[in-house]
Order: C-alpha cells, then structure tokens, then sequence
C-alpha cells in the first residue's frame, strides 16, 4: 500500500515534469518526495588524435572518434535503497570504421544502504581493486584510465565490471574504507586462451574454476577526508582534503586450468589536497601484480599521475609500465611517459583536456616511440 502512495506522485511526476530542475551536479533531476528522486546524466568525451608511429607502413595518421557516450540514470526510492544504471558506446567511430560499434549496459546495480559502515550492492559492478581501476570515468584526473595496468582474464569481466555482490563502508570515523565483492568471475570450462591458427601445436586453455566465484577487494586507510561515493574520484577540485593508502586483491582459483589460482594484487597511494590561494595537488600511484602459471599476464607494473592546478588551469605528468614475467629485456616491456594540460572550465562538467603521449609498446625499441596528442573536451551534464 505504502508503495502504491509512493509510486503515484513520481509517475505523474514522470509524465508532467512538474518539478523538473537542474541538480548542482548538471544532472536533470525529478523529485516525488525528499527521499524519492530520480536522476538523469549525459556523458560525452569525444577524441581528436594525431599519431607518429615510426615502426608503422603509414608513419602519419589521425583519428576523430567518442571515446564515451554514456547515458547515466540512478535514483532513490528510500534512504535505504538506490539503483544505478549506464549505458556507453565506447570508441565509437574509431579508426573511421562505424560497423564495430557497440552498445552495451555497463552499470546495473542496486545499493541497500543499511549504516554508513554497512551497504551492500548488487548486480552489474565495478571490481573494487587498484584506486585507477576503482574510479569512474567522469571524474578522472588525467585524459583517461592507466589501463595498462588492468590485467583481469578474459571472461572475467565486462569493461572491469561482473556480476555479484559487493560489501562496503566506512569505519573507525571514515578512517577505514573498506570494499568487499564476491562475483562470478571466469566461467567453468570458459575458454580463456584460444588456440593461435599460426601455431599448429598451440592449444586451447580452458578454466576449470569448479564454479568457485571470484573474490576482490580494497581497503584503504584516510588521513583526512574519506571517498564516500561507490565510485572513486580522480580529483575532488578542493571540495575534499584526500590522503589515502590502499591495499587491494582479486583471486580466483582454477582460472587457467593449470591447478593454481589466478590472483591480482596491488596497493596504491592517492593524494588530493587544496593547497590554498586556488591551487591543488592531485595525484597517486598505483602498483599491481598478477600471477598463475599459465597466465599469459603475469607480471608486475606500475602508474603514477601528479598535477598541481592554478585556478582553473593544470598541468600534470603522467607514467604507465609494465613488465611481464616472460619479458627478456626492457624491449618486452610496456612504457608510457605523458604530459598534459587541463582547463577545467566548469569541474568535470565541461573541461579540456591535452595530452602528449610517448607510448613504448612491448616488442618496440625506445628509438622507435610512438608519439600521440590527444584533445578531449568533455560534458557532463
């Protein structure tokens, strides 16, 4: 009864737009009652790129795509219970072929938020690991992800996302922050490695997880102000005094089918601190470790990103590496050195972003760097 009284005003609120109104964050906003609301975001980071591959036949090239176009809608029907739904079409147009475009849900999970120390989402979630991999795209700090670092198997996950549970909340006054998830994982008898057609005596790899689920998780330890939100921030633009240490894991046994456990391990340090007369300090470091015998990603690695902004304006370094167990040399080894600039205009509703990238690909020489400069507006709405 006390659901059909609720769902009422919010429907009609739905069909006459009677309260519609802007949110502070950008968001289109419908409220039924304080407690009930619905929101309604757009995301668009579109990329325009220009390459120098000195190894490639076509050394020149440029590219114009969106690297994101989301569609973000989430709500509240008590103080108890929210949802969150995403949508993206990622890279969208890139390379100029348009047949490869895909739509897909990213996000779909509802939260019981029971006790600050205590909330428990379900459904389509982000796997709590590294601070990087943990953040949401419309609050990154630098032109994007340090994905390099992000080793997860194949069939584990969508986009860094699975399916299952997580556990999460703030204790010891928001000291400790602490994210829990039990998820599907790799599939049993998934195959997470196929057969190379150019080997004839290669083979294909098959999990054998015994239907054991996936177990991640982060904790980490505040110094000052706590990251309360489910998606962790890049940079808070002086709105929060952040200084944590994390820790993070993310195991599954049998999922190369080689009687050992595929496992992640990391640990990370992010800063985020109002320097006063309209500066700040932003950045982290984050560095991680993969292991199992046969997986073809064991190996070590490591990003770091640090900007001090002036106003609205920041220019910031950024580094991604890694090394894989197999390497033989630094030639087999992953670099990334960047260096960029960013107008944030209105925050991370409307910004700029410029960014110089001298990328090393494993089983390229340091003579033979690729040189990319990307331009990124974004909007937030």
């Amino acid at each position: 009864m006390r659901a059909d009284r609720c769902r009422a005003p919010l429907v009609a609120l739905l069909l006459a737009g009677t309260l519609l109104h802007a949110a502070p964050a950008g968001a289109v906003k419908l409220a039924a009652k304080e407690d009930i609301w619905l929101d309604l975001h757009l995301l668009l980071q579109p990329w325009m790129q220009l390459r120098y591959e000195p190894a490639a036949e076509r050394s020149f090239g440029n590219d114009f795509y969106l690297r994101r176009a989301r569609i973000i809608v989430g709500g509240q029907l008590t103080k108890w219970v929210s949802f969150f739904v995403e949508t993206d079409q990622p890279n969208w147009g890139k390379g100029g072929d348009w047949s490869k475009a895909t739509f897909l849900v990213q996000d779909a999970y509802l939260s019981f938020d029971l006790h600050e120390a205590f909330k428990v989402v379900a459904g389509l979630v982000l796997i709590p690991f590294v601070h990087n991999a943990a953040q949401g795209a419309t609050s990154l700090h630098t032109l994007d992800y340090h994905t390099e670092l992000v080793k997860y198997p194949t069939g584990s996950h969508i986009v860094w996302r699975d399916v299952g549970v997580v556990v999460r909340g703030l204790v010891a006054r928001k000291r400790i922050d602490y994210r829990l998830a039990i998820t599907r994982g790799v599939a049993d008898g998934f195959e997470v490695i196929k057969a190379d057609p150019a080997n004839p005596a290669s083979v294909a790899i098959k999990s054998r997880t015994r239907s054991v689920p996936r177990f991640s998780g982060r904790v980490a330890f505040n110094l000052f102000d706590a990251e309360e939100g489910f998606f962790l921030g890049g940079t808070y633009h002086g709105s929060k005094k952040v200084l944590s240490v994390g820790a993070a894991f993310d195991v599954q046994p049998g999922v190369f089918g080689d009687g050992t456990a595929y496992y992640g391990v990391g640990g990370d340090l992010f800063v985020d601190l109002p320097l006063g007369g309209n500066r700040r300090l932003s950045g982290q470091l984050d560095l991680v470790s993969y292991g199992a015998r046969s997986n073809p990603e064991r190996g070590i690695g490591l990003c770091f990103d640090l900007g001090v902004a002036f106003g609205r304006w920041e220019p910031m370094i950024a580094l991604d590496w890694y090394r894989w167990n197999k390497a033989t040399s630094f030639v087999d080894q992953s670099l990334g050195l960047h260096a960029g600039l960013a107008w944030w205009m209105l925050g991370h509703n409307v910004n700029l972003k410029l960014d110089l990238g001298l990328l090393k690909p494993a089983g390229l020489t340091m003579g033979k760097l690729q040189t990319v400069v990307t331009l990124q507006p974004q909007l937030f709405f």
